[in-house]
């Protein structure tokens, strides 16, 4: 070459050529993907996440502890590199904090699917199923080995002498034997009635307990103490006896019986984290769908998605599936079964503004006012909970348009000598003496929905009922709209008031009192003829919804 020059393939500087730094550059770029896949290899095999993220996840109280066995055995990137907090909570309980949205698990694992779509319905974001089923289990009737019932089908059971059924409203456990009898009859015009017959004094003895009934592991307790016969699954009597050595007999109608599912739901309501929710979902569907999952839900007495049943003898063998019925119809069944066992808990709140005393025949709008209160007052049984309130614009001094005339009580308490239903009598007789003034009705609606709503009874029906035969007159108060979007945005769906108004006469501003009524899940009435004020009062009382 001339000029000594190197050649074009060389580097000036170093004489080395441009291929030798190529050949570094590859051989550097090889060690960093090397360590690279070495590190995600390690990780891969240690279970490890550059990230995890934490999700909660409620259980129906059967299968949780199985559930936190099984994921603690996981790996991180089983789960999705997520950290999965279980917690046991019933199906109805996790239902009714759904539609708060702050208090909403990421995950669910209820004890049957029938609860997603009622779920879906006030939950404050999407409500979605992963996996219809984890794990299964028959409802049974459980006793001690000597004592078994002779039930030939459900609706059979659900008459046996102090049967133990527990509260439908609550758990699936306690749906299964009602949609069991349903889906016996399901070809029977009439079965569905006959169904709801045998719920009367089942019903009536929820409606008299103090407590909520024993559920699991405490309901085994005693019936293994006391004796009768109870609703469970084969899952809880399995593990029962298991743990404590007892020999609880669990047996089935010969018609079969209904399942227990324990579906997988994302309910997440965020959206970006519900997406997420979602693809850890998958992990864990994954994770609670493997052979080693399998084998810790078959030793805590679970049967598999397919309803199989339990190895080794245990529980009741082949059981006939009982398909699931119309949910109107289930629905139906519940909600008599709520009407019949829910106590009433509820604020009446009387209008005592000038215009009451406009005559109607030979009395007036406030007399017939008063006899409908007392009416109701002396038909109700003592569980019945009620106090009173009268209003107008005024009334509780300042600004304030309500008085408290008596305060939420049940009926058969005692207050210096007298039963609240005796203290209701004579507050409702002295209103009469109030009347005056323009009417609160606003500002009254919204203090009397907070007062129930921060004395909330779980076990009741907790209601405001408002007579009045005018619309709001009070200018110092908040509007219509206001106060439709205050209920709306503090109507809590584990917390339900509704509100009742009844419009006495055309005077009443029905529209207004409808869509009051509207935005809690009320109903609204309204007696035309004053005559009718008393009917209309025990009817709504007696037509109060849930």
């Amino acid at each position: 070459m001339a000029g000594g020059r190197h050649s074009s393939t060389h580097d000036e500087r170093g004489g080395r050529s441009l291929g030798f730094y190529i050949v570094c550059a590859a051989v550097v770029i090889g060690l960093v993907v090397s360590v690279v896949v070495i590190v995600q290899a390690v990780r891969s095999w240690t279970g490890g996440c550059d990230h995890l993220v934490d999700y909660t996840l409620a259980a129906d109280p059967s299968i949780a502890p199985a559930v936190t066995d099984i994921l603690s055995a996981a790996t991180d990137t089983d789960t999705g590199c997520a950290t999965i907090a279980v917690s046991a909570a019933t199906s109805g309980d996790v239902a009714g904090r759904l539609g708060k949205g702050a208090d909403a698990p990421d995950l669910w694992i209820p004890d049957t699917g029938a609860w997603v779509g009622k779920a879906a319905l006030t939950a404050a974001g999407p409500v979605e199923v992963m996996t219809g089923s984890v794990a299964s289990s028959p409802i049974v009737l459980v006793s001690r080995e000597d004592e078994a019932p002779a039930a030939e089908t459900w609706l059979a059971a659900l008459q046996l002498k102090e049967l133990q059924l527990g509260n439908p409203l609550v758990t699936g456990v306690a749906q299964g034997p009602i949609d069991a009898a349903l889906a016996e009859g399901r070809s029977d015009p009439v079965s569905a009635g006959t169904v709801r017959a045998a719920l009367v004094p089942l019903a009536q003895e929820e409606s008299a307990r103090t407590a909520d009934e024993p559920i699991g592991e405490e309901m085994l307790r005693g019936v293994a103490d006391n004796g009768g016969v109870a609703v469970a699954t084969e899952q809880a009597v399995a593990d029962y006896n298991a743990d404590t050595g007892q020999a609880l007999a669990a047996t089935v109608p010969p018609t079969g019986s209904t399942f227990m599912n324990y579906p997988l739901v994302v309910t997440s309501p965020a959206p970006d984290r519900h997406y997420k929710a979602t693809q850890v979902a998958r992990a864990v569907a994954g994770v609670l769908g493997s052979e080693s999952a399998r084998t810790v839900l078959q030793d805590s007495g679970f049967r598999g998605p397919d309803g199989s049943q339990l190895p080794d003898g245990r529980g009741v063998g082949e059981v006939p599936e009982l398909g699931p019925v119309d949910e109107t119809v289930l629905q139906e069944a519940l909600g008599a079964w709520a009407l019949m066992a829910l106590p009433i808990r509820t604020l009446v709140a009387i209008d005592v503004s000038g215009s009451m005393e406009t005559p109607a025949g030979n009395r007036s709008r406030m007399d017939l006012t008063v006899d409908a209160a007392l009416a109701g007052n002396a038909m109700f049984p003592d569980s019945v909970s009620a106090g009173l309130w009268a209003f107008s614009q005024g009334l509780g001094g300042g600004p304030q348009d309500y008085r408290e005339m008596v305060p939420i009580r049940r009926y058969d308490t005692v207050v210096d000598g007298l039963t609240q239903r005796q203290i209701m009598a004579q507050q409702a007789e002295k209103v009469d003496g109030l009347v005056g003034g323009a009417t609160g009705l606003y500002d009254t609606a919204l203090a009397a929905f907070r007062t129930v709503q921060e004395s909330y009874d779980p076990r009741a029906v907790n209601s405001v009922i408002i007579l009045t035969d005018g619309a709001n007159e009070d200018p110092d108060s908040i509007t219509k709209e206001q106060l439709l979007s205050i209920l709306e945005r503090e109507q809590d769906p584990a917390r339900p008031v509704i509100i009742v108004t009844i419009g006495i006469t055309d005077d009443a501003d029905a529209a207004t009192l409808a869509e009051i009524s509207r935005v809690t899940g009320g109903s609204s009435y309204v007696a035309k003829d004053p005559a009718d004020i008393s009917n209309v009062f025990v009817n709504a009382l007696a037509a109060r919804g849930r």
